[in-house]
């Protein structure tokens, strides 16, 4: 069980609040923390706290100059294919537990795979589908503009896309990283089997892996500390590559480390299978199912009460 100390401050506070603080132990249990900060503020609301948090990260993805938004872009594709890489040398080590055992091979693999998001989201860059969830709720909740969404999602995802071929070109293929025939044939194998699929199979997929990149974000930003956010980060992108979903930016990695070592398929293919119906999905998943219900959930009815225009400060995290 974790535990916090008090504070002596907080704790007068609590006792001039309630008599019967003083009966209080001295040490409580962190699940506490909401219900004595509602004793404090009556007016205290978590989920607005965390919607004021994410209005204010998309009023300030929407300022970004053009060099930073290039820059943080380049570089979220480039920490999520780091991830993606860790993930592929776990499954790709490991032919006789993918034999014996998929399942826990496929849990292991997927487990190092949230590295490159706990990275790109603590350094506070730009990635594509993150973006599309939190400017659909910032312009639905007339904070953004349309325009400010698309020159944001249409430069992330080009950029997103360079820092993709940059770490699948010069870190991984150049580099020899994947430097035994076992690890080779698995970046092959992994490769086909995101692109001979189904284009609407593909198109779910993008849609359940959004969904759960957005919850990933809303359950980070509301989080106070690293290790929380590491946390609430690791859970949802774990669920979504152990299930088998598909990330559209992910995929520029992934795949043409695959078509490197030579796939049965060429870049025709890979764009028409793959890249489009999985963005589509990821849009959909990130737009409907995230930021349309949160703002349908929580935004427009907060909106509409006195004094609740929420904070958009551009010193928060974007």
């Amino acid at each position: 069980m974790i535990r916090l100390r008090l504070e002596p401050v907080l704790q007068r506070q609590l006792f001039k609040l309630d008599k019967g603080a003083a009966e209080l132990p001295h040490l409580q249990t962190i699940e506490a923390w909401p219900l004595l900060l509602a004793k404090m503020d009556p007016t205290f609301d978590p989920t607005k706290e965390t919607l004021n948090l994410l209005v204010s990260s998309g009023t300030a993805k929407a300022r970004l100059p053009w060099p930073d938004l290039l820059l943080k872009s380049f570089l979220a594709g480039a920490f999520l294919s780091i991830g993606a890489l860790f993930s592929v040398i776990v499954a790709g080590g490991s032919p006789t537990l993918r034999a014996e055992n998929p399942g826990l091979a496929t849990l292991l693999s997927s487990f190092a795979f949230p590295t490159g998001f706990v990275i790109l989201t603590i350094v506070n860059t730009e990635l594509f589908t993150a973006n599309v969830f939190v400017l659909i709720l910032t312009t639905f909740m007339r904070r953004t503009t349309w325009l400010d969404l698309v020159r944001n999602l249409v430069l992330s995802y080009i950029f997103n896309l360079a820092g993709c071929l940059f770490v699948a070109g010069f870190l991984c293929w150049w580099s020899d990283t994947l430097s035994t025939d076992t690890l080779k044939s698995f970046a092959v194998t992994q490769a086909e089997g995101r692109v001979n699929v189904q284009w609407s199979v593909n198109f779910l997929r993008g849609v359940g892996c959004n969904w759960l990149v957005g919850l990933a974000i809303f359950l980070s930003i509301s989080c106070k500390d690293k290790v929380s956010k590491i946390y609430a980060i690791w859970i949802p992108i774990w669920t979504f590559v152990a299930i088998g979903y598909q990330h559209c930016i992910a995929n520029f990695f992934l795949v043409p480390i695959g078509m490197f070592y030579g796939t049965n398929f060429g870049v025709g293919k890979f764009i028409y299978q793959s890249v489009i119906p999985v963005t589509l999905g990821d849009i959909v998943g990130g737009a409907v199912l995230d930021g349309v219900f949160i703002w349908f959930l929580y935004g427009h009815r907060i909106m509409k009460r006195p004094g609740d225009e929420p904070n958009t400060g551009s010193h928060l995290p974007s």
